[in-house]
């Protein structure tokens, strides 16, 4: 089993590299992970995705930093005619992340790893994987074991859902209700939870395209990600990122719950069970786990 390091990423924001002024005020963005993209962000020509290369190349040489914990660059999938040019072009930048779309199977993947391995790319440079295809889903555990350097996931719904040619990604009609529909994500955002966790990478959810202005359901969306069991959102507006930390971060009572959990825990004796109470409440193994992962993570966010 492959053993990777835990990342905090809470928040993802994408900005589009071929825009001067959303790079510039991209710097700003206290977010955990900053996606500067190459991609869907970017025309499909190849002077906007020169331009974008060129814009992002200064962007990370320059003295003025990136406020985020973590940037990374979107490359475009490995079956375009943009991915070698997008590969050679960020092993040679000062990056400890990629974020790579569009894998469909291993063969994709052994495609990515040898291309960034034949650029030169450091052993450190991780990757992220955008799983965003009914065939990467089904092929996850195999595209996973295809690179050491897979160190997260994000579960992409729009291009899935679009896959399945399901119409809940559109928006005009009445199908079935106006209320939002994920029942045609669930089984997708299950498999790559699973996968991840088996994996002990980070899994990161997607939001679902809607009005920028309605924060509540954002807040109520990326509450049901944590719910589920991911450790972050990936969203495409500044407005979401201290939502998206906020629900994401362990809560004070929380861990004031862990406290109790852990301290309750350490002072039990062999002759007693192994579980205990609280509240009334009987605490498990398994919500010890839960407390030790609550206490971490909130070591990890504040930097202890």
């Amino acid at each position: 089993m492959i053993n990777k390091m835990r990342f905090v990423r809470r928040s993802l924001i994408v900005t589009p590299g071929n825009v001067e002024s959303k790079l510039e005020k991209a710097r700003t963005f206290r977010v955990d992970v900053l996606m500067l993209d190459l991609e869907d962000g970017v025309p499909d020509t190849d002077s906007a995705k020169a331009r974008a290369r060129n814009l992002l190349r200064d962007a990370l040489s320059s003295s003025s930093h990136f406020a985020a914990r973590e940037v990374a660059i979107r490359v475009n999938g490995p079956r375009t005619k943009w991915f070698l040019q997008d590969a050679e072009f960020v092993v040679g930048l000062n990056l400890s992340t990629i974020v790579v779309p569009m894998i469909y199977d291993e063969k994709d993947m052994v495609f990515v790893e040898r291309s960034l391995t034949n650029f030169g790319a450091s052993e450190s440079l991780g990757l992220i994987l955008l799983i965003e295809t009914p065939a990467s889903v089904l092929n996850l555990p195999q595209i996973i074991e295809a690179s050491p350097r897979t160190n997260g996931l994000i579960a992409g719904g729009l291009d899935y859902a679009a896959g399945l040619h399901s119409f809940s990604i559109l928006p005009v009609g009445n199908m079935i209700s106006t209320e939002r529909k994920d029942e045609d994500l669930l089984y997708m955002r299950q498999r790559i939870l699973a996968v991840g966790r088996a994996y002990n990478i980070s899994v990161i959810d997607a939001q679902r395209p809607g009005l920028i202005s309605d924060i509540d359901s954002f807040r109520a969306d990326a509450q049901r990600a944590r719910w589920l069991g991911f450790d972050g959102v990936d969203f495409y507006h500044p407005a979401f990122i201290d939502v998206a930390n906020e629900v994401f971060t362990p809560s004070t009572e929380e861990l004031l719950w862990a406290d109790r959990v852990l301290e309750l825990n350490r002072s039990s004796r062999d002759d007693e069970p192994a579980s205990i109470k609280i509240d009334g409440r009987v605490i498990l193994p398994q919500h010890i786990d839960i407390a030790r992962r609550l206490k971490k993570l909130a070591r990890d966010i504040s930097g202890a």
